[in-house]
């Protein structure tokens, strides 16, 4: 091996590992920083991001519909109650006077229809109705359950025209369907059968209890309607006359098809990804009770029970039910003013996803990231091996046009090599490898000088061995391997280590073996 060889050895691969380690290092801290910043699970915290940007999106569009929706059912009970109060007022008749009498229910009914058609248009509901406290027959089996009344469903709420062909009557006399052009709904029926139906009951009997009409809105939980098999939530406000009498109720029905035109999240994302406006008890969702707007692939999660909710993770919330387990976000919404009668019932809108596609999406995100993490450390290398070489070539350049030429005046233009170059130069007979060199054979004499002590150090330093190593072979103290060092420096009349071993090289290069001419 060349003193080139050597030197391009040693300092090439000293500096290859040099920058190998500064490169390790940096991404270390960078990933220890992302770490503990939280950032190394990037997944997660986009998600997280994305949940509480669509429940906020999606929350403000609902509370913003649901207050209007409400309003309106106030709006439309003060003004179907004066209608209704004024042409019962004309004729002399109450409420209770209407049982038995189709021809003026129909009568009312019929001039109410303008009212309803306009209504429905105006809350951009998916239904709207009125119930009159009376029945056309007390005489049929369960007459008590069922009461006159009219209902218009949309069947495209998202097409709202009291022209359009989508509108249906599901609820009311037939006749007055006929006589205003409008179809039958198929699970038309001429009654409301009121016997489980919470939102006719219970706005009437908080009425009697003379609370302010703005107050007396109610919201049922969510259910199919009688003989259909669409889910819809309805808003029913008390229909009360200016003597505070209970005429019956109005209001309108979200269904769940227009909930779902409302409300549908974002499923760019994750596709599996679901609402509910759900009734909440003791930390649960009841779903029963709940509209649902999501992608068809997420609808089947639904049917599973009600979802139990926990803290999550990254601010989230944790829902499980029976077969499934999600992590989402969830809201308070106020369906009532503080002082209602149904201010204790509970709504949360909640969005949420299936927990396995948010581990699913942070192991993806944070594999791309081990990935360009990679991809980094094997640029770094590159770029290592590349610098270590353009930074040992000059040194060896340096060397080469020394040996070609030791009395040349060309620079490398990098001081130290420069300065060494220069320092030998002026040295000819120290650095010369002619065998017949007068500083040679100076080097071989003086060698002869050393002690067998002083010879062993010299032997093992040849050998490019260390003090220490020295030390450790020949067992002996650091001291007295230091104590030889100083004392055949001086008989060979040299300053390093270094120069020691280029002496040797040189001898090796000019084709003497020390050994041989010591002997």
């Amino acid at each position: 091996m060349t003193v080139r060889d050597k030197i391009k050895y040693t300092l090439r691969v000293r500096m290859f590992i040099f920058l190998i380690i500064l490169v390790i290092t940096l991404l270390s801290g960078v990933m220890i920083v992302l770490f503990v910043s939280g950032n190394i699970t990037a997944g997660l915290k986009e998600s997280q991001e994305f949940i509480l940007f669509e429940h906020a999106r999606i929350f403000k569009n609902t509370d913003s519909f649901y207050d209007n929706l409400a309003a309106e059912a106030v709006s439309f009970s003060r003004s179907l109650s004066l209608r209704i109060e004024n042409h019962m007022r004309e004729k002399n008749l109450n409420i209770g006077d209407l049982n038995d009498k189709p021809e003026l229910l129909n009568e009312i009914l019929s001039e109410e229809l303008y009212q309803l058609v306009l209504y429905l248009q105006k809350s951009k509901s998916s239904g709207a109705f009125m119930i009159l406290d009376a029945t056309s027959n007390t005489k049929l089996p369960g007459w008590e359950h069922s009461k006159a009344g009219l209902y218009l469903t949309n069947m495209e709420p998202n097409i709202i025209s009291s022209s359009s062909p989508t509108i249906y009557v599901i609820r009311g006399n037939a006749h007055i369907a006929y006589k205003n052009s409008l179809p039958l709904h198929p699970r038309w029926r001429m009654e409301f059968n009121v016997e489980n139906a919470p939102y006719f009951r219970l706005p009437m009997e908080k009425a009697l209890e003379n609370t302010s009409l703005s107050n007396l809105y109610y919201w049922s939980l969510a259910f199919y309607f009688p003989n259909t098999n669409e889910k819809i939530m309805i808003c029913s406000a008390p229909l009360i006359d200016s003597e505070g009498n209970v005429l019956g109720v109005c209001g309108f029905d979200v269904s769940y098809m227009l909930f779902k035109l409302l409300n549908i999240p974002d499923t760019t994302m994750y596709t599996r990804i679901f609402c509910l406006l759900a009734p909440v008890e003791n930390n649960t969702l009841k779903v029963d009770g709940s509209l649902f707007s999501g992608g068809y692939s997420a609808r089947s999660f639904i049917n599973d029970g009600d979802l139990k909710f926990s803290a999550g993770k990254k601010s989230l919330y944790k829902y499980e039910n029976n077969e499934n387990t999600f992590l989402g976000y969830h809201e308070f919404i106020r369906l009532y003013p503080e002082n209602s009668a149904f201010s204790d019932n509970e709504w949360v809108l909640a969005l949420m996803i299936p927990q396995e596609d948010i581990n699913s999406y942070v192991v993806k995100t944070n594999l791309k990231f081990i990935y360009l993490s990679s991809l980094i450390m094997v640029l770094g290398i590159i770029v290592s091996f590349i610098l270590s070489k353009f930074y040992i070539l000059p040194i060896t350049r340096g060397i080469d046009m020394f040996k070609n030429n030791p009395k040349h005046n060309k620079r490398t233009n990098i001081v130290e090599i420069d300065e060494l170059i220069e320092f030998l130069s002026n040295r000819p007979d120290r650095v010369s490898s002619d065998p017949n060199s007068a500083i040679l054979n100076e080097f071989l004499n003086n060698i002869k000088t050393l002690t067998p002590a002083e010879r062993s150090v010299f032997n093992l330093y040849a050998q490019q061995y260390t003090a220490r190593e020295i030390a450790e072979s020949l067992y002996l103290s650091i001291n007295t391997v230091k104590t030889h060092t100083k004392h055949l420096y001086s008989k060979l009349n040299i300053t390093s280590k270094e120069e020691l071993i280029l002496y040797v090289e040189m001898l090796k290069e000019s084709g003497k073996d020390i050994n041989k001419m010591l002997h």
